[in-house]
């Protein structure tokens, strides 16, 4: 039976060879994530490994220096994402690391429109009472 040879002739192996592992960090606002938008992180294109420097494979949707990420609005408040085969390519087996986006999402500004609306009040009650009006 040796003769008729293996399915999985001419495959090359996986030589557990990889490129580098890329960390990077984004910080989101939760609005962001509920309106649905996509975010896009600054990522180098170029990775170093060892003294070279490597290209990083990029997705078909990622701009030129960076990585486009379509989250979930229900993403924990830090949360790390791996991108599989989205790191610096191996310089001799060209096979990508990955790339490892740690995403920390924070609340929106509490709106203090009631202070603006106060201080406004306040103000004008200040202005009246110093031109005599107030109190008549």
């Amino acid at each position: 039976m040796g003769e008729l040879g293996s399915i999985f002739d001419g495959v090359p192996a996986a030589t557990g060879t990889k490129g580098p592992d890329l960390r990077v960090q984004v910080t989101v606002r939760r609005s962001q994530l509920k309106r649905g938008e996509s975010v896009v992180v600054e990522v180098p294109d170029e990775v170093p490994h060892g003294d070279l420097l490597v290209p990083r494979r990029r997705g078909s949707d990622d701009p030129p220096g960076g990585v486009r990420l379509h989250l979930s609005p229900r993403l924990g408040e830090r949360t790390m994402l791996r991108l599989r085969g989205q790191g610096g390519e191996h310089p001799d087996s060209g096979r990508p690391g990955d790339l490892l986006v740690e995403v920390s999402v924070t609340p929106d500004p509490a709106r203090r429109w009631w202070i603006v609306i106060a201080l406004a009040v306040a103000a004008a009650g200040l202005g009246l009472g110093w031109l005599g009006f107030a109190g008549r």
